[in-house]
């Protein structure tokens, strides 16, 4: 195995990184502030500019190098600040909310990411991939009396859509329930995420097998539970931030552990329990006293857990193995600024949950859960590809702008649910030469005449999708986990509200008290009822390979709903944002840009102050 033409098995882990740093060109301070993007010395003589987004009326810099990337891709600089145009991207996906409809080509029942009030047509998934329909059939000629926009979303709504995005019964076996999901085996309710096996409810999880309500997971790991941004790790429950743990439960930020109970910064330890060292005995009794396979056992210990480890403080950002980093969450990149669970990447910004071990993205800006992608730009999972533009779920694909659902295409514009498919506007076929004279003139007159929304914005070619054109609700998207909007701050802002949003309640066929304490005393009977959430009063059901998890995890059956525990698990990952901040050790100086809001009550060090205080 090679990283940067090193093999990895020649060298010890630390020596591996000098030799790679060792080959990388030295950054000067000069280059460190311009180092970001594709650009070239001739954009270094530009000036930074700032301009005040059209969205939010807040001030933002464009830099020397993001003109440079952008003359390279020929779009203009955005108007929308970076905050803002995360925000509108994230208001594109709809992250966990499901509904029940019936494929309008087959007639058979399935679970879609659309609402029936949202005025999309789906197929399922057999029949959206099958030679049943052709997507140019609802090809059309571009009419220039009519915003760009205004004629994409007419197309949006009658080209058929996928009711979820996966590759089941394609290259995924048994994982009909999810979303986002491919080359996987045995997952149920999972979404974004690829090759792993047995996974349930869990969000972006890209190797392992055997997880259950997990966040971010990208290494191989096995039986864990409750666990985010963890890695390479056995038989690990209610942990964060964990690296190389086994038979460990309610950890923060510990590495190569093993027989560990509620513990913080640990390193290469045994048989502690609260940062102190026990005798194999003294441990096991401590724990066995927790009663961790009882509901009421668990309860407590994440009390205690949750109260301890805010003594003990948090480095500032989590960059690993990486140069002239900024953000969060960062591993094996170089020059990424505000980036967010990136892995792999070079010359990236404002952009999140990009790149793994194989799939780079190298060159790209506004980037939001993709691998294997270069010089892109405002994306929304659009895997392996190169110059793919302003698209959604287009993946395999080269030089596209403005599509969605196109798979395997090549030089489309405007297009929705396209495959194999080359030199196309609107779904209609055209020769290179028609399409090369057509789109730019195309391109001038979206900015000749704008899509303007209801709230004023303006949108010509270079922006995303207007807000307001989401077939989602901003309650059904990832976009409230970046700003919470009650529905009438969304609507003021721009975006839709999903008034219907699926759920069952009153359906309960028994009651949280009533569940038994002890995951040992529950009866196979469980399978047959219908539970509450002790939250949100939603109903749900275990299923059978859940219980068997349980069973042998000794875990206690979960009182919260699916969508409850994620939000749990929500509450302890950071927003995608900086803050300037200072480090919190009496004495130290250092400044930072860090992910955790200065009104957060965690302790925050600098890197330095941090690795003083691990143990």
């Amino acid at each position: 195995m090679f990283f940067d033409g090193i093999h990895l098995k020649t060298l010890p882990y630390k020596a591996i990184f000098r030799q790679w740093r060792l080959k990388q060109k030295p950054v000067t301070p000069n280059e460190s502030k311009a180092s970001y993007g594709a650009g070239n010395c001739k954009n270094m003589e530009k000036k930074s500019q700032k301009v005040v987004c059209q969205n939010c009326r807040a001030n933002f810099v464009i830099e020397p190098n993001d003109f440079g990337f952008y003359e390279k891709i020929k779009v203009p600089p955005p108007t929308f600040c970076p905050e803002c145009r995360r925000q509108r991207r994230w208001a594109w996906r709809n992250n966990m909310s499901l509904y029940s409809r019936k494929c309008k080509l087959c007639d058979e029942s399935v679970i879609s990411i659309y609402s029936p009030d949202s005025s999309i047509i789906i197929y399922c998934n057999k029949c959206w991939w099958s030679d049943k329909w052709d997507p140019k059939s609802y090809g059309k000629e571009y009419d220039f009396s009519k915003p760009f926009f205004t004629q994409f979303k007419e197309l949006m709504q009658k080209v058929p859509h996928m009711s979820v995005v996966n590759d089941d019964g394609i290259a995924s076996v048994n994982c009909e329930y999810t979303h986002d999901w491919w080359f996987s085996k045995d997952c149920y309710m999972c979404f974004s995420g690829w090759n792993v096996q047995s996974v349930m409810y869990s969000f972006f999880m890209l190797q392992g097998r055997d997880m259950m309500d997990c966040n971010i997971i990208r290494s191989k790991s096995e039986n864990l539970y409750e666990c985010v941004r963890g890695k390479n790790s056995y038989q690990l429950k209610y942990s964060q931030l964990c690296l190389a743990c086994i038979d460990s439960q309610f950890l923060y930020d510990c590495a190569n552990c093993s027989n560990c109970f509620m513990c913080a910064n640990l390193r290469n330890k045994k048989y502690h329990f609260k940062n102190k060292e026990y005798s194999k005995e003294e441990y096991e009794k401590i724990l066995a006293s927790y009663r961790l396979d009882t509901f009421s056992g668990v309860e407590r210990a994440q009390k205690e857990y949750d109260e301890f480890i805010l003594q003990y403080p948090r480095r500032y950002v989590f960059i690993t193995h990486s140069l002239n980093c900024n953000g969060d969450h960062i591993s094996f990149s170089k020059n990424l600024k505000n980036c967010f669970v990136a892995k792999n990447c070079e010359n990236c910004r404002y952009s999140e949950f990009i790149g793994d071990a194989n799939n780079p993205n190298k060159d790209c800006y506004d980037i939001t859960m993709s691998g294997g992608v270069s010089e892109s730009y405002e994306g929304v999972v659009i895997d392996h590809s190169q110059l793919n533009l302003f698209s959604v779920f287009s993946v395999k694909s080269q030089d596209l702008k403005y599509t969605q659902h196109c798979h395997n295409c090549k030089h489309c514009f405007g297009c929705v649910g396209l495959r194999n498919a080359n030199y196309c506007i609107f779904n209609k076929q055209y020769t290179k030469e028609e399409y090369e004279k057509l789109m730019p003139k195309i391109i001038g007159h979206m900015n000749k005449m704008p899509y303007v929304d209801h709230i004023g914005n303006s949108y010509g070619y270079g922006e995303f999708y207007p807000i307001e054109m989401s077939p989602f609700g901003y309650n059904e998207t990832y976009a409230p986990e970046l700003q919470m909007f009650t529905r009438e701050e969304a609507e003021n802002n721009g975006y839709n509200w999903r008034e219907n949003v699926q759920r069952t309640k009153g359906k309960e066929t028994i009651y949280p008290e009533d569940i038994p304490n002890s995951v040992d005393d529950v009866a196979d009977n469980i399978l047959d009822e219908v539970l509450c959430c002790i939250v949100c009063e939603r109903n749900y059901k275990i299923v059978p390979k859940e219980l068997i998890f349980y069973r042998k995890l000794k875990i206690p059956i979960p009182r919260r709903c699916f969508y409850c525990r994620y939000q749990m698990r929500l509450l302890k990952t950071n927003s995608l944002k900086l803050w300037h901040r200072k480090c919190m050790k009496e004495g130290c100086k250092n400044e930072f840009e860090t992910s955790y809001a200065p009104e957060r009550p965690e302790i925050v060090y600098c890197e330095k102050c941090y690795q003083s205080e691990v143990y």
